[in-house]
């Protein structure tokens, strides 16, 4: 079996990536360990709206709401409301993730690209210390693969990556451990996505709601890892539930666990291989949200391999117009915010209920980390020291 291009993985930055390559000319073949493409679904399913300009996805199936904004809530229950009249596209819709990733793949195939289901990757392929492809155990047989491109599309513990030889190893201060519910039969009226901030309520992270349709609500919590325990993200997710009336009555039909990075993005490039999605470290390391990023990094990469393709040229020179067109598009952003995660790390409960006081009633000019930090600034003078390295950045990943 030989491809131009081996995906490994078929989530939205996989799928988006062998969709564009396979556009651009280029033999594309995804190779998904799991049984079904999106299931289990691992992630918040929140995404920017700006997703409906970039023409990735057919249709409204996986559209499961629309959200008018964010409330923001201190420690102390302090509301910050950030509406759709300030936040215009960065308002979001909260998906149905396995319909969404199977769309993104649908798209893939449409294109060209073919998948190979329940196809579990061993390890590389390597001709002279050149990476010619990967191993496959497929069932109980296993072959090989050979491919000019191998693209680690695997998740945040991407083993593509391992072996190709990038420093994949996250600290604890740069995980956070996951846990959701999916609630039905909830009494919560919201259009809003929520977001409940503080130590107590969930360290180094916070606990969100978002609605998913009629009475039934996503409802998780992240916690840094280095601040969390075996057992503490359920514990404190039951413990919130509790406390609110309007949700405890509600039951849960799904239950995920999981880890998202928050880390600083990472090298991505090698001769004949690439990274993309959470192996890439792509996801914001505030809100480890990481759907848009995917589908913006898949599309680069996507476009990168089949320039490489039509040149029958696939070393690290140009593979790394990938890398730097990411980096432009979002990678300053990933690190402005992970810069003002460690910064945010340092506020107590106190500060972070003052700072929520001073702002609730408070004229955003726009939904953005700019603005806030903007305003914080404006409110609280004394913070402009602490602040001032991330105004710089701000204005450079606008």
């Amino acid at each position: 079996m030989e491809y131009d291009v081996v995906v490994v993985g078929s989530g939205p930055a996989g799928s988006v990536t062998a969709r564009f390559a396979a556009e651009a000319g280029a033999n594309v073949l995804i190779l998904e360990r799991r049984a079904e493409v999106g299931v289990p679904v691992l992630c918040g399913e929140g995404i920017s709206q700006r997703v409906d300009k970039w023409d990735m996805l057919e249709g409204k199936r996986w559209i499961a709401s629309k959200m008018d904004g964010a409330k923001i809530y201190s420690p102390n229950g302090t509301l910050v409301t950030l509406s759709k009249e300030v936040a215009g596209n960065e308002t979001g819709y909260v998906v149905y993730r396995d319909i969404f990733d199977q769309e993104l793949a649908r798209r893939a195939v449409k294109a060209g690209a073919k998948i190979l289901m329940r196809a579990e990757v061993t390890d590389l392929l390597k001709d002279g210390g050149k990476i010619s492809g990967v191993k496959v155990r497929q069932f109980n047989e296993e072959f090989n693969i050979k491919a000019d491109v191998v693209v680690g599309a695997d998740g945040v513990e991407s083993k593509i990556g391992q072996w190709a030889g990038f420093n994949t190893i996250l600290k604890p201060g740069d995980l956070e451990t996951c846990v959701q519910y999916t609630l039905t039969n909830v009494d919560h009226k919201s259009d809003y996505c929520e977001f409940f901030l503080g130590k107590k309520i969930a360290p180094g992270g916070y606990v969100w709601i978002f609605p998913k349709g009629k009475d039934t609500f996503n409802v998780g919590i992240g916690i840094l890892a280095s601040l969390s325990k075996p057992g503490m993200p359920l514990k404190l997710l039951n413990k919130f539930i509790s406390n609110h009336s309007d949700l405890k009555k509600g039951e849960p039909v799904r239950l995920l666990a999981g880890a998202v990075p928050v880390a600083n993005p990472i090298e991505t490039v090698r001769d004949n291989l690439l990274l993309v999605g959470d192996a890439a470290r792509h996801s914001d390391p505030i809100t480890g949200g990481g759907l848009t990023t995917a589908l913006e990094g898949g599309k680069i990469a996507g476009v990168t391999i089949g320039k490489a393709v039509e040149k029958k040229t696939f070393d690290k020179e140009i593979l790394s117009i990938y890398e730097t067109n990411w980096k432009e598009t979002f990678g300053k952003k990933l690190h402005r915010d992970y810069v003002l995660k460690n910064i945010l790390l340092d506020f107590e409960d106190k500060t972070l209920n003052m700072l929520a006081d001073s702002l609730k009633d408070y004229k955003f000019e726009e939904f953005s980390t700019l603005s806030l930090i903007k305003a914080l600034v404006f409110k609280h003078p004394t913070l402009l020291m602490k602040l001032k390295p991330l105004l710089k950045l701000s204005e450079k990943s606008k």
